[in-house]
Formats: C-alpha cells, structure tokens, sequence
C-alpha cells in the first residue's frame, strides 16, 4: 500500500480540526450534568424514568458505533472526502437535536414525558454518532506523525475543554436568570445548539484526509470486523482505559449538581466551582501532552488519576457549606486530575489503530474509534445513568411537586386518595385536607400551589424598562423596599409585561395582584397577604409523600417545586457521590499500568508496518522487533498483517 506525501498541518488547521469539539465536549458535558437534574427537578419526572431516558439514548447510541464505524471506514471516495461528507450532513441535525432534548413540551402525564423525551434523546444521541465517529478517525488520517497526531488531540481536547467551560459558566446563569424555568433550559438549548453546529463548516474546510493509491476495504460483517478488534491486547486495555476515565467523569459529573444543590447548599458557587475545575484542566494540558509525548501515555495518565482519586478523597472532608475557598482548593486538584482522565484516551486512539493495522492489515480507524465510543457510551448508559436513577430512587430522594394542576387533574388526586388507603393504609380524611389545604383556585382556572414567594422589589424591577426600573432602584434604597405603586404604574406597565401564556409568568403576576391592595390611585403592599396560605418546607415534603402514596403521576402544567432533602437522603447522596468515581479511577489507574506501547515500542511497530507495506516478508523481522509486536497486540506475530 503506498501513502502519498502528507500535507504539512498548519496553525489554522489545528484549530479547525479542534473546535469539531467544541460539540463533544460541551453537548455532552452540559447533558450529562443538567439532564438528570432537569428531568427530575424541573420537568418532574419519577428518578426511575428519568434515569431511563438518556439511559435507553446511550444504548442506542452505542449500539448504532459499530454500524456507523463500518459505514464510515466503507464510504466511496468522494470530492467531500470519505470521513469529512459526514461533517457537512451533520451540521444542522447537531443543532435542531440539542434543542429538542430541552423543548419545554405540555405534555402533563409521566409516561407522555417519557415517551417525548426518550424520542428527542434517540434523535440526539443518533447525530452524535454520525458526526463523532468520522470525526474521531479523522486524527489518524490527517497525518502519520507521531508529534502531529499529538498535537491535533491535544488542540481537539482543548476546545472540548474550552467549550466545557463556556458550559460551566454560562449555563446556569442563562436558565437561572429566568428563574431556573423550562423557559431558561430551553434558550440554553438554542444558544449552544448554534454553538456546537456552525465549527463544523470551518472543521470541513480546514481538514482533509491523506489520500492513498489503495484503500483496503472491509468486506466482512461488520460484526465480525468489530468484534475481531478486541484480539489486541493494545486495543482492549486502550478501551478499559478509556472507560474507565470517561466513566470516572461521567459518574463525577451525573451526581456533581446533586452534590452542590442539596448536600452543600452552595448552587450559587457552582459556576465557580465549574469554572475553577475547567479552567485548571485546561491549563494542565500543555504538561500532560509533554508528559505523553517524552514518557508514555501511560504515565501522563496514571498521574492524572492518582490526583483525581486523592480528589475525591477530599471530598468526603467537605462538611456542609464549606469555606468557598476550600471547596475552590479541592476542585483545582481534581481538574488536575481530570485533565488527563480527558486527554489521554482519545491521544491514543491513532497510535492503537496503528497496533490494529499491524494485526489486521486493514485501515479501520472508524470502526477503532466506535469501539471507543460504544462501549464507554453502553457503560454511561446501562451503569451510570440508570444506576443514578435507581440509587436516587433508593435512598428515597423525592420529586419536587407540581406548583399548578389543572381542575381536572386537581380532581383526580382527590379520587385517588380513597382508593389506595386500604393498601397504603392511611387516613383519607387527613390527605384530603392535605392536598385541598395545598393548592388554591386561581383567576386563571388553575390549582396553585401555595408555597409561591418571591422579593416582589425583585419582580417588579425586572418588570419596568430602564428609566423607571432605575426610579425604583432609588426608592429601594431610601426606603428599603417598594411598597406603593401608583395605579396607572401597576396595571398598565408592570401586570402586562407577564406573558400569560406562561405558567410561571402568570403566577408572578397573581401573587402581585395578591399582596398589593388597591387604595385610590395606588396599590399598597399588604405584608399579611405574604404569608397567608404560605407551606413550609415540611409542609411540601409531606405533600410529596402524599402524591406519592396515592399513586399520582402527574407533574401538573406549571414547572416544579424543589423539595429540601432529608438529612439522610442528603448523606447517603454524597457518600455514593465519592464511592464511585473513587472506583473507577484506582480502576483505571491498575488497567494502565498494564498498557505497553510506549513511544519506543510505537516506533519499532510503525517503522514494522512501514516495512511490511513496502513488500518486505515477515521472516526477515528482527527478533526485538518480534517480540515488541507481540507484546503490544497479545498474538505470535505469524498471525499478524494477514
């Protein structure tokens, strides 16, 4: 097989080959951390479901690597190129289907939620295959250079990095600043949908790929040529690694806000603490690359877990609101750690699908790069997430609970409380009183939960235009607080500024209608209309218990409140948070110390299959270079190249 000369890689297209990742790194970041969360605490689904969805989404995913790795590795030559064809078709499905995943549908029942949202997960998760699987080859036939393939994973980690933290600092203030709403999750889901979509026309323009006079090409079930990839040695503990530092952060990142929100009571701080851990991997690159480069990929990533694992031991010394600057501390060590965990596996993969060639004889660097991805995203799919499901539902962490029921379904909770008493036994006279006693018919037709507080100086200035909100902003500050509004003022600017047509908008603009009291030309503030019908924190927990014990699975129309915790749901949560990616990482750490293609022993397989190309016969091989090779594939090298 003769290769032609490569092209030289310049700056420009290290940096187009690098922002293709801005999708990986970001997409997934942002769905693995706020998926659960979002499912859970804002769409109201049960944990169990919850867990299913992106759960059965990675299944999918994963299963569909190999098909798309066979169907990238056989495209027909074409002007677009073999790999970069599937670029350009990925463009606008990678932006439509990350929106999708946060349409804040009106669907009110839990198996309606779950059957939508499964569906736009199985839509996301099918165009990350068909774009990431190309994508992740693409290293390996850019150039044959050692320090080039290098050096395109590390500017490809880059900007996985940076596009992690874009998402770590961004994503919470854009869904908190409409109140942490569907609302915000779902213009999220536009701006970073945009985001990930468009570097993929400059990631088509600025990479190619080596031409040949003679490309091999796999005629077997692609099954077979899958599953015949794990003969080597090199590939199976590549893979273990590369699950083991992806399940690592992935477990970390599925349980991170989980942690912060209800066992730290910091959510303010998250966006530090994101931002720290991002900004600190991205810092730590330069060194692991060199440290990959000079001594092994091994060592770079042996040294990365060892600091994550002494990381989330740290963790377990956290108390309760810890000092912001201790957490800060404990999180640079742990994006120490995390750098490499990031890094390495996908620095690998060109130099393993070297070992492969070598065994196979073939060119199958997207079928390598599926095995890769399917089995890291089967583990994510079948373990983490489901898992997290399951534990969260065991350790009894509860949903929150609707804030708005229509009539009808407000009716129906009433129906159920009856007919599960005999088995539930309960009082139904005292949960009936609970869930009336809950929820108020409002102006708009609907059941209101009656826990609804705000700082109504809060709604009201975000609710006038500049020049009044800043007359407002004076007054607050003589005064302490706005406590009149004339008439003209409260009905014709602030009331109609809430979209109606939005839950959340509309009970903003009822519990102002409820404390201001009109008095001639102006509304007075009435403290007491503040508290009446107000439920405690108890008072919602039990109300969970309630909805729970009944059977009612709706999570109403409106968005959700979020319970606080029981103190020992709240500590088992962050018992389980440290556990497992503690595993994972001694795990991949006792994998890598096993892993064998050092920079030396690369050499003499590429310099091998260099000669082997060329015509030379596999009985001229000198005896190191035998032994090398059988080192690093696990087999005689009689069965190698054929």
């Amino acid at each position: 097989m003769t290769k032609a000369l490569p092209r030289k890689i310049r700056i420009g297209n290290y940096l187009a080959y690098g922002a293709g990742d801005l999708y990986g790194g970001g997409a997934f970041f942002i769905v693995t951390t706020f998926s659960m969360f979002y499912l859970v605490n804002v769409v109201g689904m049960h944990p169990v479901l919850a867990g299913l969805i992106p759960a059965i989404g990675k299944i999918w995913d994963a299963l569909s690597d190999p098909l798309m790795g066979y169907i990238s590795d056989n495209t027909r030559e074409n002007r677009f190129g073999k790999r970069r064809i599937w670029f350009l078709i990925s463009v606008l499905p990678i932006a439509v289907t990350f929106m999708l995943i946060w349409f804040p549908t009106g669907i009110a029942s839990q198996m309606g939620k779950f059957f939508f949202y499964l569906f736009t997960y199985m839509l996301f998760f099918t165009v990350a295959t068909m774009s990431y699987i190309p994508y992740a080859a693409l290293s390996a036939e850019m150039t044959y250079d050692r320090k080039e393939r290098n050096d395109l994973n590390g500017s490809r980690i880059f900007f996985s990095f940076l596009s992690t933290l874009l998402a770590g600092v961004a994503v919470k203030p854009i869904i908190d600043f409409y109140d942490g709403n569907r609302t915000g999750y779902f213009l999220m889901g536009i701006i970073f949908g945009l985001i990930f979509a468009l570097p993929w026309i400059t990631l088509y323009l600025g990479t190619w790929e080596v031409p040949q006079q003679e490309r091999q090409k796999t005629n077997t079930n692609f099954i077979k040529n899958f599953l015949s990839l794990f003969k080597s040695r090199s590939c199976r503990i590549h893979v273990a690694m590369y699950v083991c530092a992806y399940g690592t952060m992935d477990v970390f990142m599925a349980w991170i806000m989980f942690y912060f929100i209800d066992y730290l009571r910091m959510g303010a701080y998250f966006v530090i603490a994101q931002g720290s851990l991002l900004i600190t991997m991205m810092l730590m690159l330069p060194a692991y690359v060199k440290i990959a480069t000079d001594k092994g990929h091994a060592r770079s990533y042996i040294i990365g877990l060892s600091l994550f694992a002494a990381a989330m031991i740290g963790f377990a010394f956290q108390p309760s609101r810890p000092s912001i600057v201790m957490l800060v501390l404990n999180v640079i060590v742990l994006g120490a750690g995390l750098s490499a965990a990031s890094l390495i596996p996908h620095q690998l993969l060109p130099f393993v699908v070297d070992v492969d060639k070598l065994m196979s004889g073939k060119d199958r660097a997207g079928t390598y790069s599926a095995v890769m991805t399917l089995t890291r995203k089967l583990f994510l799919g079948i373990v983490i997430l489901q898992g997290l499901g399951f534990l969260l539902g065991a350790i009894n962490y509860k949903n929150p609970v609707p804030t708005v029921l229509t009539v009808s379904q407000f009716n129906e909770a009433l129906a159920l409380i009856p007919e599960k008493s005999d088995e539930k036994n309960y009082d139904v006279e005292l949960y009936t009183i609970g869930v009336t006693d809950a929820y108020s018919l409002e102006k708009d037709g609907n059941y209101h939960l009656n826990n609804f507080s705000q700082k109504k100086d809060v709604i009201i200035l975000k609710s006038l235009p500049g020049e009044q909100s800043d007359h407002y902003k004076e007054m607050m500050e003589t005064k302490g607080s706005i406590d009149s509004l004339p008439a003209k003022v409260f009905e014709d600017i602030i009331l109609p500024s809430f979209d109606t047509s939005d839950s959340y908008q509309m009970r903003k603009a009822l519990y102002l209608f409820r404390v201001f009291e009109k008095s001639g030309d102006s509304y007075i503030y009435n403290k007491t209309r503040e508290t009446d019908g107000q439920l405690s924190p108890d008072a919602v927990y039990k109300l969970r218990e309630v909805l729970d014990d009944i059977g009612f699975l709706y999570s109403g129309i409106g968005d959700q409140r979020k319970l606080s915790q029981k103190s020992e749901t709240v500590e088992k949560l962050r018992f389980y948070f440290i556990l497992f990616p503690l595993i994972m990482s001694i795990a991949g750490i006792i994998v890598a110390s096993r892993f064998k293609l050092s920079p030396y022993n690369h050499n003499i397989v590429v310099d091998e299959l260099k000669r082997l190309d060329d015509g030379g016969l596999k009985r001229d091989v000198s005896e190191e270079t035998r032994k090398i090779c059988e080192l690093v594939t696990g087999l005689p090298y009689r069965d190698l190249y054929n």
